[in-house]
Formats: structure tokens, C-alpha cells, sequence
């Protein structure tokens, strides 16, 4: 007692005397401050009675005793930090083991959860690169329905530009896609047309030559183009000649003026343009039927700043009094007056767009936030496991810890020290997850693309994301270090310091243990359930029968329009085509049609079915496909009543349809629908003569995979209405060789009929394929994340069941010398690996059973709590635990009694 009474006081003065020189060289710092701040006072004027109370002043007095002493502990802080940290990386240098597993398990689970938060920050929370982007908002129509769109005509957007007086800059734009071939296979280029308040308003400027600006944007302008920064290094290589040259777009020659600045690819989020180009300049695609004077082509947006002084409800009020005049300069001729009294009802409000446009956020962004749910789940059984490594670590130190108390160390510094070191084991785990976050972000975008539609999104580190990532490392290293410091701390001093780093308080760390286990087998359960249900929702989209078969088809899009061949030889020039491909070997059969399933062009009609108590209103919806005979057939469609369309349904003979069975169920409820009549009426042409139903065929998809199958009509091509002179069709054909062996072969046909026609290729498998993308991409990471959350819980029944053995061994030597079998102490160890997975199960399953209502609307044809899946998932779970516990089980009955009781 008297050596501990020596070393404290010893250690007291120790420290005291290393306060009174810091206080010393405090002061002899603030003194030369001081006399700095004097002399530069007298510089400025200041009498030289003045300046020292002055520089005081100045200074805020911190001579002063208070200042001095706070000082003086922020600097005796930072000292112990800086100490804690030194003594932290020694500790873990001689660690080198457990610091690798700790800083690869936190990498993977950091690195998860980076990437996902960073594709959530590309696609839904990163502001657009603009001037002041917080300024701008987003135009839309609100009817009374409550339905809103964002989608303008052009007719509507100049008497929005024309009559407002809210916005201090308003601009509009319209996606596009630029064919640069001349002829044959297309080349895309994503593009955009501009108004020309589009660059100034955004506050964009030219890297070279200049932007679009109001002067371009005029009827009958010349074509001029602007090239994106990115698309200027990759087609131009940067080249200053670029400027002043022209460009092929769509087969018209448009000239280069400028090139905007790096950084900015539109505001379309997911979407990187490459080429901008006057709204006015559409009159070179769309020829005499131009989009410019059309009142039902919907392609523009609209968005502007509101003028500085008018709050959002002033800004609000003032759009709601001028919609009617702007409404009504632009209502759509040839609707009848039920549709265009529907068009006047409608509001023009706004909506904040300081992170743009995003279709892609719409389709993905629950998804997102699902799929970051699951990672943080997985990071939080990542930070189990590596608590129970570092309650074993800290039982290991007791005595270490015992002693350091003993010499004077509290137990609050104490628990400092040991957070830190966890603490810098998420950090550096933090540096690796960030590696590896750049390389998961950018796989999952390429999962978000599809054949048809690729994905672009700024995945640059900004602070947002490194704001996240430091805070679930802080987070990780808090949640992994903290039960380990306090119970290290807790133990008896004496009791530490006689005992070896095996003795002690045994029972109550393992049950912290079992706790910690227990909590990684409920949550790798509900991840397992989860999992589950989102992996059987892909399998049963990818096994549904859609009605067709996908595999051995070749679509190929043709752009009439593109090559300029007018409407009137249109239909000859199509009917040339599919002749031509009909006779290409390796063709099986060919057709084409204004879409294929599941391609994203959707047609519909109200129907007035020649029946009683047919559907009204919203129910008498119906969609719509124009094909050609040999459609069925080369989408391998079943007719199960009738006949087919027929060469001789032309334009001169009867309206014929073939119609589906839920159409046939919906309409003509009670019979067979065949040789049944009905009409259609559209808002643009009104009410069509009399259609007869000369045939049933099987239900198919039509728009997407999870839709209810709609009511569908197939109608002959060459009775199809005037769909607009920007509609093209389809050529689908059966292939008895692989799709993409007959590129070539297809583009020389074509080419045969018109060297200028573009066309654009896909098989049929790949466009179901696409139109799964959501489901897919949470199958494949919710499983792996499954998987992952399994392997770490078991991990931990293994790690907590052995540090149980090697803690029970003289015990178990005790046991096995009095007589017990190797069955009673096999199941004496199986029985604290039950116990810790029945209540992981409860406690799972209640958790689950809550969780899992969130992912209903992700799930197909199961419910959210389908018995099947959690069924299996216990019964994995169960399995595996039990392979965990009988390794370490087995171990425990192979120990030899004369050593274990030698070693005690």
C-alpha cells in the first residue's frame, strides 16, 4: 500500500510541475503576442500610452487567469488526444492480425454503404452544377384531378415566355437523340433543343467559341449546334477547329458555334448531353408537320428563376392569375370540348429543381433507399463481430488496464483511450471502404443501364459524401468500442492484478457475448427474409409466362423520318422492307408493328364496346398495337379463337381487330367476343367507324412485366390512323441462328431500299430483360448482402462458442474426469448455441415480420409475409448455427483432462 501511495504522489507532482511550465511558456507566448500586436497598432496611428490596453483589448484579456487555465486545458486535451492516438497505432502495430480483420470487415461494410449513399447523392441529392441552382424551380400543369405533368407543347411554352411576368429568367428544353451515321446502323447522341434563355439563365459559359443565345432561337433560324465539354474532348479531342465546323444530326448539317463548360451535362440527371441545338431548329427533323405549331406534343420543359422580392405564395398566386390567358392561347384544336375544358382546368404552379430532372429518380430511388438499408445492416453485424474480437482483446488486457488505473489513470480516460483505438480502426477502415466505394458505385450504375438506355452520373467525392462516410466510421467506431471499454474498465483492481488474463468475471463477459450474437442472428434473419422475398420476386418475373416468346428475336427500329422519305411512300417503303427481311436466311418469319412488348411505347384509346353494361369512363381504357400478319406468329403469340390479321385487311376493307382475352372478358363479358363491334375515340380524331372482332388471342404483357394485363387490341398495320409523322415502326423477326449474327445481313437489305435509312437493333430478350432492371439489381445486392450477413453472424457463433470453450476448459477437464461423456459435453456446448439462436429467432422474426411490409410494393406474386420464404430462411439460419456451435462443441470434447487441469 505504501509503494502505490509513493508512485501516486510521485506521479502527482510530476504532473504538476509540467503544468506550471506549460503555464510559464503560455505566458512568455502571449507576452511576445502581445508586443506584436503593440507594435503594429503604433504602425496604424495608435498613441503609445494606448496601444498595450489596446492590443489587450484586442486580444480579449486572455493574460486573465479564466483564459489562461482554459487554454491551458485545451492544450493538456489535445496533448492526452495525440497520446491516445500514438498509443492506439503501437497497440495496433503490435496487432497486426486483428487490425487487418477489423479494417477489411469495416472496408467492405464502409465501402457498401459510400456507395450507395453516393449513387443516392448523384441521383437525388446533389444540386445541379449552375449558378445559384437553390433558385431554380420547375414548371407543371396541376389539374383538378390532382394529377400533375411537367410536360409542355411548344405552343404552350412561347405563351408562357410571352405573358409572364414571375420569372427574371424562364427557358425550356427538350430531350432529343441525334443520329451522327449516314445511314445504316444508328450512332446516338444524347442531345437537346434549347431556348435560348437556356445558357444565360443557368449561368453556363462557353469553354470555347459561344453558347446559344436569343438570337438563335428564332422560326425559320439557321442550324447551329453547341457540343458538350465532355463530347468535344472524346469526338474532337479538344481540337479549337471544331468550333466552326458542322455536324450531322439526324442527316442535317448543323454548324458547331461553341462548347460549353466543363462540368455541366444538362439537367436531366442520369442523362449526359452531348450536342444542344435550338427549339427552332426542330423544323429541319419533323419537316412539314413541325412539333413548333403542334398543340398535343408534349416534349418541352419549362423552368426559370423567380424574380428576387416575390416569396414562393406571392410567385404561386401571380401563375394561377395568368393561366388562363396562357391556357387558353394554346389549346389543342382537335380535341373535343369534354378534353379541352379538362386542358383550361388545369394550374400552372411550381416546384423546387435545384437537383434537375430525373426519370432515373423516380424508378430507382425507393430501391436505393432499400438497398442502403440492407448495407447499414450488414456494417452494424460487422461491428458485433468485431465487439466480441475486441471484448476478448480487452479481457486478454485486464491486467494491462488493472495496472494503469492503479498508477493513477481514471476510468473515463481509460474508456478514452480504448474508444480511440477503435475509433482509428473505423477510420482506417473508412479510407478502404472509400477504394472500394469507387469501384461499387460505379459497377452499380452499370447495373442501372440497360441495353437501350445507358445511365451517366457524376460519382466524384463531394463533401456530402465524405461528410457521410466520417460519420458512419465515428458511428462504427463508437458502436464497436463502446461495451468493450466500459466492461475492460469495470473489473476490480486487486482482482485483475492477481489474476491472469483468463480469470475473471468469465460468466457476465459471455453473456455480453451471447447478447452481441444473439442481436447478429435477428438481423441476419430479417436480411435473409428480406432477401428472400426480393430474390423469389425476380424468379417469378424471369419464369412468368408473358404470352410470347422472347428468345430467337431481332427487332430492328427503322427512322423513316430520319432519311427523309416522305409520308406518303412511307407505307410502300415499310411493306418493301419486310419483304426483304421475310427472305433473309436464318429468318424464320418476319412483321412489323408500331411496338413489341414491353418496349415503352404505349397507345391507347377509349373503347365503346357495341355491348351492355360495357366499361365507361377511366375503365374503357384500351392499348393498342398495329401489326402485320406474320406478328403473331414471329412473336410466337397463340390465337385461341378466329383468325389472324390477313393480307387483304387494307384501308378499302372492313375494320377488323383481334383482341385479347381480358379484353374479351371486360367488354363482352359472357361471351366469346368474336364477331362482337366496337369503336374508339381519341382526344386528337374523335370517334372511329365500327371495328369487328374476327379472332381471340392469348394474354401477353404489353408495357411492363408487374402490370395487371391490360385490355389489348392488334389491329391490321395498314388500318392503323395517322400516329404523327414522327412514329416509326418495328421489324421483328424469328431467327433460326443467333439474333445478332444477322446485323449485317439486315442493315444490307435495308440499305437495298434506301442507303439513308437508320436503324436501331435489340433483341427481344434483352427488352424484357431491361424492363426488370429494379428487380434484378435488388435480387442480386439484397441476396449478397444476405449471404454476407449470414457468413458474419456465423462467424460470431463460431468466435463466441470457442472463447467459451477455451474459458470453460478446466472446467470442462473437471467434468470429463469425474465421468461425463463426450455426448454431455457435446450437448452442454449445443445448448448455450440454442439458447443464443432462440432468441435471435424471436427477436428476428418480430423484427421481420415489421420490416418486411416496406418492400411490398417491390414484391411480385407473393405477400410480404409469404411462409414459404421465412420458413427456409430459418431453417438455413438454423443449419448453419448449428455447423458454427458443433465445431467449437467438438473441439471441447477432445480436451484431455491432465492438461486442462494441469493448466488451472
Amino acid at each position: 500500500m505504501r509503494s502505490e501511495w509513493l508512485t501516486s504522489l510521485w506521479l502527482r507532482l510530476k504532473r504538476a510541475r509540467k503544468r506550471a511550465q506549460l503555464d510559464r511558456e503560455l505566458d512568455e507566448e502571449m507576452a511576445f503576442h502581445l508586443a506584436m500586436r503593440e507594435e503594429k497598432l503604433r504602425e496604424r496611428g495608435v498613441s503609445r500610452d494606448e496601444a498595450p490596453y489596446a492590443a489587450r483589448r484586442a486580444f480579449g484579456n486572455v493574460t486573465g487567469t479564466t483564459e489562461r487555465t482554459r487554454m491551458l486545458w485545451s492544450f493538456e486535451w489535445v496533448e492526452q488526444f495525440a497520446q491516445d492516438v500514438l498509443y492506439a497505432a503501437r497497440s495496433l502495430r503490435e496487432n497486426r492480425a486483428l487490425a487487418a480483420v477489423v479494417v477489411l470487415s469495416l472496408g467492405l461494410g464502409i465501402g457498401a454503404n459510400t456507395a450507395i449513399f453516393s449513387l443516392i447523392d448523384a441521383v437525388v441529392l446533389r444540386f445541379l452544377p449552375v449558378e445559384r441552382p437553390g433558385e431554380l424551380v420547375l414548371l407543371e400543369r396541376r389539374l383538378k384531378s390532382g394529377d400533375t405533368s411537367d410536360n409542355f407543347t411548344n405552343p404552350l411554352w412561347e405563351s408562357v415566355r410571352d405573358s409572364q411576368d414571375v420569372f427574371s429568367g424562364v427557358f425550356a428544353w427538350g430531350m432529343e437523340r441525334f443520329d451522327l451515321s449516314q445511314g445504316g446502323a444508328v450512332q446516338y447522341a444524347d442531345g437537346v433543343l434549347v431556348s435560348g434563355g437556356y445558357f444565360p439563365a443557368l449561368g453556363i459559359r462557353p469553354a470555347a467559341g459561344r453558347l446559344i443565345s436569343e438570337a438563335d432561337d428564332r422560326r425559320g433560324c439557321t442550324p447551329v449546334a453547341v457540343l458538350s465539354y465532355g463530347f468535344w474532348q472524346s469526338r474532337y479531342g479538344g481540337a479549337q477547329n471544331a468550333v466552326g465546323s458542322t455536324i450531322s444530326l439526324d442527316h442535317q448539317a448543323f454548324q458547331v458555334i461553341g462548347v460549353s463548360q466543363a462540368g455541366f451535362s444538362g439537367l436531366e440527371v442520369g442523362q449526359n448531353i452531348d450536342v444542344a441545338a435550338p427549339i427552332c431548329s426542330s423544323e429541319a427533323f419533323d419537316g412539314k408537320s413541325t412539333r413548333l405549331d403542334h398543340r398535343s406534343w408534349w416534349w418541352l420543359k419549362i423552368m426559370g428563376r423567380v424574380k428576387r422580392g416575390l416569396s414562393r405564395e406571392q410567385s404561386q398566386a401571380r401563375l394561377a392569375a395568368l393561366t388562363p390567358g396562357i391556357l387558353e392561347a394554346a389549346v389543342p384544336l382537335k380535341w373535343g370540348k369534354k378534353e379541352q375544358d379538362r386542358f383550361r382546368s388545369a394550374t400552372l404552379a411550381t416546384r423546387p429543381a435545384s437537383t434537375g430532372t430525373s426519370d432515373l429518380r423516380g424508378r430507382f430511388a425507393d430501391a436505393l433507399n432499400i438497398l442502403l438499408a440492407i448495407a447499414g445492416l450488414v456494417l452494424v453485424i460487422a461491428c458485433a463481430n468485431i465487439a466480441s474480437l475486441l471484448l476478448a482483446r480487452a479481457n486478454a488486457r485486464g491486467r494491462e488496464i488493472a495496472i494503469r488505473r492503479a498508477l493513477g489513470a481514471s476510468r473515463g480516460r481509460l474508456i478514452r483511450q480504448l474508444l480511440t483505438e477503435s475509433v482509428l480502426l473505423s477510420t482506417l477502415g473508412a479510407v478502404a471502404g472509400l477504394l472500394i466505394a469507387r469501384w461499387g458505385s460505379a459497377l452499380l450504375v452499370r447495373n442501372l443501364a440497360t441495353e437501350r438506355e445507358q445511365v451517366f452520373l457524376d460519382l466524384a467525392l463531394d463533401g456530402r459524401v465524405m461528410g457521410f462516410t466520417a460519420a458512419v466510421a465515428l458511428l462504427t467506431g463508437i458502436l464497436m468500442g463502446l461495451l468493450p471499454s466500459i466492461r475492460a474498465t469495470r473489473v476490480p483492481l486487486m482482482a485483475a492484478i492477481k489474476r491472469g488474463p483468463q480469470g475473471g468475471e468469465r460468466s457476465s463477459r459471455f453473456r455480453a457475448s451471447k447478447w452481441i450474437v444473439g442481436m447478429q442472428v435477428a438481423i441476419s434473419l430479417v436480411l435473409l427474409i428480406g432477401g428472400g422475398l426480393l430474390l423469389r420476386t425476380f424468379t417469378n418475373l424471369v419464369t412468368l409466362d408473358m404470352g410470347f416468346e422472347r428468345n430467337g428475336v431481332l427487332i430492328a427500329t427503322a427512322y423513316l423520318q430520319t432519311a427523309k422519305i416522305e409520308t406518303a411512300q412511307r407505307t410502300a417503303t415499310y411493306a418493301e422492307i419486310e419483304s426483304r427481311l421475310s427472305a433473309l436466311p436464318g429468318v424464320q418469319s418476319a412483321a412489323r408493328s408500331f411496338t413489341t412488348p414491353l418496349a415503352g411505347r404505349i397507345w391507347n384509346d377509349e373503347v365503346f364496346a357495341d355491348s351492355p353494361n360495357a366499361p365507361s369512363g377511366e375503365e374503357s381504357l384500351a392499348y393498342f398495337n398495329y401489326v402485320s400478319p406474320n406478328y403473331f406468329q414471329t412473336l410466337g403469340m397463340t390465337l385461341v379463337a378466329g383468325r389472324g390479321i390477313a393480307a387483304t385487311d387494307s384501308r378499302t376493307s372492313p375494320l377488323v381487330a383481334i383482341i385479347n382475352q381480358t379484353m374479351a372478358r371486360k367488354f363482352f363479358p359472357g361471351k366469346s367476343g368474336l364477331g362482337e363491334r366496337f369503336r374508339t375515340k381519341s382526344p386528337s380524331s374523335g370517334f372511329s367507324d365500327w371495328i369487328e372482332v374476327v379472332g381471340i388471342v392469348k394474354d401477353s404483357k404489353y408495357g411492363s412485366p408487374r402490370e395487371e394485363t391490360p385490355a389489348t387490341a392488334f389491329c391490321p398495320i395498314l388500318q392503323q390512323p395517322d400516329l404523327g409523322p414522327d412514329t416509326e415502326e418495328q421489324f421483328s423477326m424469328r431467327t433460326v441462328v443467333p439474333p445478332s449474327s444477322l446485323l449485317s445481313a439486315v442493315q444490307r437489305s435495308v440499305g437495298e431500299v434506301n442507303k439513308n435509312i437508320p436503324l436501331e437493333f435489340h433483341s427481344l430478350a434483352a427488352q424484357v430483360d431491361d424492363s426488370m432492371v429494379q428487380e434484378r439489381l435488388l435480387a442480386t445486392l439484397s441476396g449478397l448482402f444476405g449471404v454476407l450477413a449470414l457468413v458474419l453472424a456465423m462467424i460470431g457463433v463460431y468466435g463466441v462458442l470457442s472463447y467459451l470453450v477455451s474459458q470453460r476448459q478446466s472446467e470442462i477437464g473437471i467434468r470429463m474426469a469425474l465421468g461425463a461423456q463426450r455426448r454431455t459435453i457435446l450437448g452442454m456446448v449445443m445448448a448455450d448455441v440454442g439458447m443464443v439462436l432462440a432468441g435471435g429467432l424471436a427477436a428476428g422474426l418480430a423484427m421481420a415480420l415489421g420490416a418486411v411490409n416496406l418492400l411490398q410494393k417491390m414484391l411480385f406474386g407473393l405477400a410480404p409475409r409469404d411462409s414459404q420464404t421465412i420458413l427456409v430462411s430459418v431453417g438455413v439460419l438454423c443449419a448453419m448455427a448449428a455447423l458454427a456451435g458443433y465445431l467449437p462443441a467438438r473441439r471441447a470434447t477432445r480436451v484431455d483432462p491432465l492438461v486442462a487441469l494441469r493448466h488451472e
